[in-house]
């Protein structure tokens, strides 16, 4: 920061004066640079800032108090936003309207009586300007305090409704990394997913939405987890993905909050739905300081207690409205609304900005990651969440219940046994995902299993291991045999055509438009069709004058 006797040497002979006669000094010289030095002396005095503070206006101590409390300096467009602007002169101008005898606002006041200074600082976007207190006067003025970023909250009722964040996310991680290990992924120039992946990704998650997938993937990327195949197809990284797999709930939570919380390529602000920010090159946010901004916020919330989201997104704008633009700067983001297309410019649109930006944080990041909570207007931080802000130790982690295998070669897995799950899916096809993961051993994941050289042998010492049982025998005496014989058996869902004659079914068989959609008759009047066919096939039947009667079935999740 500039010295006093610096700040002063940038000001003309007109301001000089003036700032003298406000300090009761007498100036003994008409050279603008011995002016300077002598001001900057007779400023320096402890006596004499002590007397300058207690003679200045109201208003002006006001506005010296808030520069105070950000550290003595602040973006000249945040401050002048709150205390008023000082305007441009020069000095013939300044020698005639003698601007110090009538201020237009604190800041000019504390201008002309040589408080402040300006200058300019870089930051993320450029330079810019910023006001400031000039340190030798800093050191003898007081210094308020309560921090100008610090926010108080009033708690909220408890709703009658919440949505609990659990470790769903947790859950998805493992999911995600067993897919991946599994199919043969091979992600698309941009990166997206081919769409059959993504879908029958998403029906194997707690959570399908897709924003919170691509949080999830992003994540991913960010923790190194992931390595392309010279194919260009997808894998996990065996190495990072097994030692987050077999690290404590509590870690595994952790990695996932840290990696967002020093991410800079997920950027909150482009995936808020309410707005359309354009990329036009021209400006550019920090997401990493808007993050850390609201979760230093977040400290002030107390563990298992509920806050209107409303009351938390008024307190940051009380406190530091200007979290994400610490240069004050709200008319180069170029941002519309997402409904009426409107451009989002200046401070009166705080709230559809800065205001949404929070309410994405709290409500999308943070209640992924298990970190909050959500009532339908309000919010409270989970155990782990306020562990995460140094609020709380961290709640207790208890053993998980083991694997169980079932008669009908299903094996339950407790979503707490990630690495085992992830192992299993290597093993195991996919059935199910409510409050346990549910897998099927079958030949063709035997198949699968042994293509990633996982023997027969070592399947079953693994169902031992991670069941904590014996395999049953009736288990182990078909696996075996399927290693000797392979696949002897075959159920599969199919549809069941079946019509009121055998001259009908023969017409039907025979038929171009029907015939390729019949799978297999078995019987003078019945037939079987692929699921996947029977829209068609009802098509075909009308073309054919037919009226099919369908018996309705359940739906399958069958992919």
């Amino acid at each position: 920061m500039r010295s006093l006797h610096q700040c002063l040497l940038d000001a003309n002979l007109t301001r000089l004066r003036a700032i003298a006669r406000f300090w009761d000094l007498d100036l003994t010289t008409g050279r603008q640079r011995d002016a300077a030095t002598q001001l900057a002396e007779a400023m320096a005095a402890p006596e004499a800032i002590a007397y300058a503070w207690d003679t200045l206006p109201d208003d002006q101590r006001r506005a010296l108090k808030a520069l105070l409390a950000a550290g003595g300096r602040m973006a000249l467009r945040v401050f002048s936003r709150e205390w008023g602007e000082i305007r441009t002169m020069g000095p013939g101008r300044v020698e005639r309207e003698q601007p110090w005898r009538e201020p237009i606002s604190p800041a000019e006041g504390l201008w002309y009586r040589g408080f402040i200074s300006r200058a300019f600082e870089q930051g993320g976007k450029g330079a810019y300007e910023t006001v400031f207190v000039p340190p030798e006067l800093c050191a003898h003025l007081p210094t308020p305090a309560i921090s100008p970023h610090h926010i108080t909250l009033e708690p909220a009722p408890e709703p009658s409704e919440t949505r609990s964040a659990c470790d769903a996310l947790l859950d998805d991680a493992c999911t995600l990394l067993a897919y991946l290990q599994n199919e043969r992924v091979r992600p698309g120039p941009n990166g997206d997913w081919p769409a059959r992946h993504e879908a029958r990704l998403a029906r194997r998650l707690r959570d399908p939405d897709p924003a919170r997938l691509a949080f999830l993937r992003c994540l991913v990327q960010r923790m190194g987890w992931l390595k392309a195949t010279n194919s260009g197809r997808l894998r996990p990284d065996p190495e990072p993905v097994t030692a987050w797999l077999q690290s404590p709930i509590g870690q595994q939570r952790n990695a996932l909050a840290q990696a967002w919380r020093d991410d800079p390529t997920w950027n909150d602000l482009f995936h808020i739905p309410t707005l359309r920010p354009q990329n036009t090159g021209a400006w550019r946010n920090d997401p990493l300081l808007a993050r850390a901004a609201i979760l230093r916020c977040l400290k002030t919330c107390a563990p298992d207690t509920w806050y209107a989201l409303d009351d938390f997104v008024a307190a940051i704008k009380q406190a530091d409205p200007d979290f994400q633009r610490p240069d004050g700067d709200y008319t180069t983001w170029y941002i519309h609304d997402a409904l009426s297309g409107a451009y989002l410019s200046g401070f009166e649109s705080w709230e559809a900005v800065e205001g949404a930006l929070i309410r994405y944080v709290v409500t999308g990041p943070l209640h992924w990651l298990g970190l909050t909570d959500l009532g339908a207007a309000s919010f409270h931080l989970t155990p782990a969440g306020a562990a995460s802000l140094g609020l709380a130790d961290p709640p207790p982690e208890p053993e998980p219940a083991p694997l169980a295998l079932r008669p009908d070669f299903t094996v339950l897995a407790p979503p707490a046994r990630r690495y085992e799950r992830f192992q299993l899916s290597r093993v195991a096809g996919w059935v199910s995902t409510n409050d346990l993961f549910v897998y099927r051993l079958t030949p063709a994941s035997l198949e699968r299993a042994r293509r990633q050289g996982i023997p027969v042998a070592r399947v079953l010492e693994f169902l031992g291991q991670v069941t904590g049982a014996p395999v049953p025998r009736f288990v182990e005496a078909a696996l075996t045999r399927y290693d000797a014989r392979g696949a002897e058996v075959w159920l599969e869902r199919t549809l069941l055509l079946r019509v009121s004659g055998e001259e009908l079914m023969s017409q039907i068989v025979s038929s171009p438009p029907t015939r390729n959609l019949i799978r297999e008759q078995i019987g003078p009047t019945a037939a079987l069709v692929r699921e996947r066919d029977w829209p068609r096939l009802i098509v075909a039947l009308g073309e054919m004058g037919l009226l099919p009667d369908v018996v309705a079935w359940g739906e399958s999740n069958a992919e």
